[in-house]
């Protein structure tokens, strides 16, 4: 019997509108994505590769539906990703994460990189108590190369290219998402590949 996949993208579309004249009426359409069809089964990994705005980071955008795509299907584990409603979409953000391409976009420099890291783990109810939380923020931390003392500190003095990146990791980790999302700017960065394969291995 053949395996089901784990995520099935079926002719994904996203058309970005160019407006103009006096009305601000489409008068083009920008082919972000056109008709991208892939499957990946449990386990497996998948590249996009293609030349710098080819449309890699907005497949993966849409495939989350962080931006609505134009037209297709994004089926996760038998749930059309394309038409769940709010709720059911926000149950789904635990099994479906992104590392964001600029990790100040998803991070709170208000924030300790503890509280950022462990608000996750309250946002999908993972930890009971605080002392569970503490402990599963200094695991995540050292999960993507940083340290416990990193925890307290501040985003501000991190390396802006090394260690914000690797905070920005650490949530989109928490739950060990069944798929993740990691534009290739964030690869580029650090051995992203080789932290998604520790969790992969540690599942």
């Amino acid at each position: 019997m053949a395996e089901t996949p784990l995520l099935q993208v079926k002719n994904l579309k996203k058309y970005f509108p160019i407006r103009g004249g006096l009305f601000s009426r489409e008068v083009a359409r920008v082919h972000a994505v056109d008709d991208v069809s892939f499957t990946i089964l449990k386990g497996e990994t998948l590249g996009l590769v293609g030349e710098s705005g080819c449309g890699k980071s907005t497949t993966g955008r849409c495939i989350l539906r962080l931006i609505e795509p134009t037209a297709g299907e994004v089926i996760f584990e038998d749930k059309n990703v394309t038409t769940l409603d709010k709720r059911s979409l926000r149950h789904l953000r635990r099994d479906m994460q992104i590392i964001f391409q600029d990790p100040y976009a998803s991070l709170n420099p208000r924030m300790t990189v503890g509280s950022i890291i462990g608000e996750a783990l309250v946002i999908h109810k993972l930890a009971k108590t605080r002392k569970e939380r503490e402990e599963r923020v200094i695991h995540l931390l050292e999960t993507v190369g940083l340290s416990a003392d990193d925890g307290r500190g501040s985003l501000t003095p991190l390396s802006f290219d090394i260690s914000v990146t690797d905070v920005d990791r650490a949530p989109s980790v928490t739950h060990q998402p069944d798929v993740s999302v990691a534009p290739p700017s964030s690869l580029r960065r650090r051995n992203i590949c080789g932290i998604l394969g520790r969790i992969r291995f540690n599942r």
